[in-house]
Protein backbone atom coordinates (compact mmCIF):
# COMPACT_ATOMS: atom_id res chain seq x y z
CA UNK A 1 0.00 0.00 0.00
CA UNK A 2 2.88 2.34 1.19
CA UNK A 3 4.20 1.74 -2.58
CA UNK A 4 1.21 2.53 -3.90
CA UNK A 5 0.73 5.62 -2.35
CA UNK A 6 4.90 6.98 -2.99
CA UNK A 7 4.09 5.93 -7.13
CA UNK A 8 0.63 7.58 -7.16
CA UNK A 9 2.75 10.70 -5.69
CA UNK A 10 5.47 10.84 -7.93
CA UNK A 11 2.81 10.39 -10.89
CA UNK A 12 0.96 13.65 -9.76
CA UNK A 13 4.25 15.35 -9.30
CA UNK A 14 5.39 14.61 -12.48
CA UNK A 15 1.90 15.48 -14.24
CA UNK A 16 2.03 18.65 -11.83
CA UNK A 17 6.19 19.60 -13.33
CA UNK A 18 4.63 18.58 -17.29
CA UNK A 19 1.91 21.07 -16.61
CA UNK A 20 3.81 23.71 -15.33
CA UNK A 21 6.55 23.04 -18.94
CA UNK A 22 3.90 23.31 -21.07
CA UNK A 23 2.52 26.34 -19.12
CA UNK A 24 6.26 27.95 -19.14
CA UNK A 25 6.95 27.02 -22.86
CA UNK A 26 3.44 28.72 -23.64
CA UNK A 27 4.00 31.98 -21.90
CA UNK A 28 8.10 32.19 -22.12
CA UNK A 29 8.87 30.15 -25.13
CA UNK A 30 12.15 30.91 -25.27
CA UNK A 31 14.62 32.81 -22.92
CA UNK A 32 17.94 34.74 -24.19
CA UNK A 33 21.23 33.33 -22.58
CA UNK A 34 23.91 34.40 -23.77
CA UNK A 35 24.58 38.09 -25.67
CA UNK A 36 27.39 39.22 -28.01
CA UNK A 37 27.90 42.50 -28.63
CA UNK A 38 30.40 43.45 -31.45
CA UNK A 39 31.63 47.20 -32.75
CA UNK A 40 31.32 47.89 -36.62
CA UNK A 41 32.27 51.27 -38.14
CA UNK A 42 31.96 51.27 -42.22
CA UNK A 43 32.55 53.35 -45.09
CA UNK A 44 34.07 56.52 -45.92
CA UNK A 45 34.60 59.26 -43.54
CA UNK A 46 35.35 62.66 -45.89
CA UNK A 47 38.58 64.50 -44.75
CA UNK A 48 37.12 67.58 -42.33
CA UNK A 49 37.95 71.18 -41.24
CA UNK A 50 40.90 70.79 -38.82
CA UNK A 51 39.04 72.93 -36.77
CA UNK A 52 36.16 70.66 -36.39
CA UNK A 53 36.44 67.75 -33.55
CA UNK A 54 34.98 64.69 -35.70
CA UNK A 55 34.07 61.84 -34.69
CA UNK A 56 36.04 59.67 -36.64
CA UNK A 57 39.36 60.18 -38.22
CA UNK A 58 39.54 60.96 -42.25
CA UNK A 59 39.34 57.75 -43.82
CA UNK A 60 38.02 54.68 -44.89
CA UNK A 61 36.74 51.89 -42.72
CA UNK A 62 35.68 48.18 -43.07
CA UNK A 63 34.47 45.40 -40.41
CA UNK A 64 34.43 41.44 -40.42
CA UNK A 65 32.16 39.94 -37.99
CA UNK A 66 32.84 36.18 -37.51
CA UNK A 67 30.94 33.82 -35.61
CA UNK A 68 31.20 30.00 -34.97
CA UNK A 69 28.98 27.62 -33.02
CA UNK A 70 31.53 25.71 -30.84
CA UNK A 71 29.02 23.48 -29.39
CA UNK A 72 27.88 20.21 -30.45
CA UNK A 73 24.30 21.10 -30.98
CA UNK A 74 22.38 23.94 -33.75
CA UNK A 75 22.61 27.36 -31.90
CA UNK A 76 19.85 29.77 -33.34
CA UNK A 77 20.26 33.40 -32.26
CA UNK A 78 18.44 36.80 -33.12
CA UNK A 79 21.09 39.16 -35.21
CA UNK A 80 20.16 43.16 -34.28
CA UNK A 81 21.60 45.89 -35.70
CA UNK A 82 22.18 48.91 -33.97
CA UNK A 83 23.42 52.29 -36.03
CA UNK A 84 24.33 55.34 -33.57
CA UNK A 85 23.30 58.15 -34.54
CA UNK A 86 26.21 60.12 -33.19
CA UNK A 87 26.12 62.06 -29.62
CA UNK A 88 24.15 60.88 -26.79
CA UNK A 89 20.98 59.66 -28.47
CA UNK A 90 19.43 56.38 -27.33
CA UNK A 91 18.72 54.38 -30.14
CA UNK A 92 16.51 51.18 -30.93
CA UNK A 93 17.53 48.69 -32.94
CA UNK A 94 16.82 49.04 -36.66
CA UNK A 95 16.67 45.50 -37.79
CA UNK A 96 16.35 41.94 -36.02
CA UNK A 97 16.35 39.05 -37.76
CA UNK A 98 16.32 34.84 -35.98
CA UNK A 99 19.04 32.72 -37.16
CA UNK A 100 21.10 29.71 -36.54
CA UNK A 101 24.38 28.22 -36.73
CA UNK A 102 24.65 24.18 -37.20
CA UNK A 103 27.60 22.74 -35.32
CA UNK A 104 31.21 23.70 -35.65
CA UNK A 105 29.66 25.94 -38.49
CA UNK A 106 30.64 29.86 -38.64
CA UNK A 107 29.38 32.67 -41.05
CA UNK A 108 30.48 36.57 -41.31
CA UNK A 109 28.83 40.06 -41.18
CA UNK A 110 30.52 42.25 -43.31
CA UNK A 111 29.94 45.53 -43.93
CA UNK A 112 27.60 45.51 -47.01
CA UNK A 113 25.35 42.97 -45.52
CA UNK A 114 25.27 45.92 -42.61
CA UNK A 115 24.27 48.39 -45.18
CA UNK A 116 21.70 46.28 -46.62
CA UNK A 117 20.27 45.69 -43.27
CA UNK A 118 19.74 49.39 -42.52
CA UNK A 119 18.60 49.56 -46.45
CA UNK A 120 21.14 52.30 -46.77
CA UNK A 121 21.83 52.28 -50.46
CA UNK A 122 25.24 51.40 -51.70
CA UNK A 123 27.08 50.75 -55.25
CA UNK A 124 26.75 47.31 -56.45
CA UNK A 125 30.26 45.43 -57.47
CA UNK A 126 31.80 46.29 -58.96
CA UNK A 127 31.27 49.78 -58.88
CA UNK A 128 30.63 51.56 -62.12
CA UNK A 129 33.31 54.89 -62.65
CA UNK A 130 32.16 57.61 -60.50
CA UNK A 131 29.91 56.09 -57.77
CA UNK A 132 29.75 57.41 -54.13
CA UNK A 133 31.69 56.91 -51.41
CA UNK A 134 29.50 54.19 -49.07
CA UNK A 135 28.72 56.62 -46.08
CA UNK A 136 30.18 56.46 -42.50
CA UNK A 137 28.48 54.39 -40.36
CA UNK A 138 28.74 52.94 -36.56
CA UNK A 139 27.06 50.95 -34.85
CA UNK A 140 26.94 47.34 -33.24
CA UNK A 141 26.05 44.12 -34.19
CA UNK A 142 24.14 42.22 -31.55
CA UNK A 143 24.10 38.09 -31.37
CA UNK A 144 21.21 37.43 -28.79
CA UNK A 145 21.61 33.57 -27.99
CA UNK A 146 17.88 31.74 -27.24
CA UNK A 147 16.82 28.27 -25.91
CA UNK A 148 13.07 26.89 -25.52
CA UNK A 149 12.39 26.66 -21.76
CA UNK A 150 12.67 22.90 -21.66
CA UNK A 151 14.18 20.04 -22.13
CA UNK A 152 17.19 21.13 -23.03
CA UNK A 153 19.81 23.64 -20.61
CA UNK A 154 21.39 26.40 -22.02
CA UNK A 155 25.46 25.68 -23.84
CA UNK A 156 27.84 28.14 -21.86
CA UNK A 157 29.00 30.51 -24.26
CA UNK A 158 28.04 28.90 -27.16
CA UNK A 159 29.61 31.11 -29.95
CA UNK A 160 32.83 32.72 -30.92
CA UNK A 161 32.70 36.14 -32.08
CA UNK A 162 35.46 38.26 -33.11
CA UNK A 163 35.99 41.70 -35.05
CA UNK A 164 38.39 42.17 -37.82
CA UNK A 165 38.72 45.80 -38.17
CA UNK A 166 40.80 47.52 -41.87
CA UNK A 167 41.52 51.33 -41.74
CA UNK A 168 43.04 53.11 -44.77
CA UNK A 169 43.51 56.95 -44.55
CA UNK A 170 42.37 58.96 -46.96
CA UNK A 171 42.84 60.08 -50.06
CA UNK A 172 43.90 56.63 -51.13
CA UNK A 173 47.55 55.98 -51.44
CA UNK A 174 48.99 57.00 -48.50
CA UNK A 175 50.74 54.89 -46.74
CA UNK A 176 48.71 55.10 -43.34
CA UNK A 177 46.85 51.72 -43.36
CA UNK A 178 45.72 49.54 -39.87
CA UNK A 179 44.36 46.23 -39.01
CA UNK A 180 42.69 44.82 -35.82
CA UNK A 181 41.14 42.08 -34.09
CA UNK A 182 39.30 41.89 -31.49
CA UNK A 183 37.56 39.04 -29.38
CA UNK A 184 33.68 40.21 -27.89
CA UNK A 185 32.80 38.51 -24.60
CA UNK A 186 29.69 36.66 -23.82
CA UNK A 187 27.38 38.96 -21.77
CA UNK A 188 25.23 36.79 -19.36
CA UNK A 189 21.57 37.00 -19.30
CA UNK A 190 18.27 35.94 -18.40
CA UNK A 191 14.87 37.56 -20.18
CA UNK A 192 12.12 36.47 -22.28
CA UNK A 193 12.74 36.69 -25.73
CA UNK A 194 9.52 38.16 -27.61
CA UNK A 195 8.72 37.10 -31.27
CA UNK A 196 10.20 39.87 -33.91
CA UNK A 197 7.54 42.00 -34.19
CA UNK A 198 6.30 42.62 -30.74
CA UNK A 199 10.48 43.12 -29.78
CA UNK A 200 10.16 46.00 -32.53
CA UNK A 201 6.88 47.08 -31.01
CA UNK A 202 8.57 47.13 -27.25
CA UNK A 203 11.36 49.38 -28.56
CA UNK A 204 10.05 52.84 -28.52
CA UNK A 205 8.13 52.16 -25.42
CA UNK A 206 10.64 51.08 -23.59
CA UNK A 207 12.53 54.47 -24.91
CA UNK A 208 10.30 56.83 -24.18
CA UNK A 209 9.86 55.22 -20.49
CA UNK A 210 13.39 56.04 -20.06
CA UNK A 211 13.16 59.42 -21.72
CA UNK A 212 10.21 60.15 -18.95
CA UNK A 213 12.48 59.12 -15.77
CA UNK A 214 13.63 62.44 -13.77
Amino acid sequence: MEKLVRRMTLLALASVVSLLATTANAQNPATVTDTYAAKFICGVQKDPNTALVPDAQAGNYSTKINVHNNTGITIKFRKKVIQLKGGQVPTAPQFRRDESLDPDWAMEVVCRDIYGHLNIPIPPLPPPPGSPNPPYIEGFVIFEVFYQVLPASPPVDPLDVEGIYTYRAEPAGTDAVSIDVEVFPVKRNRHPLLPVIADAAAQPAALNRRLQRP
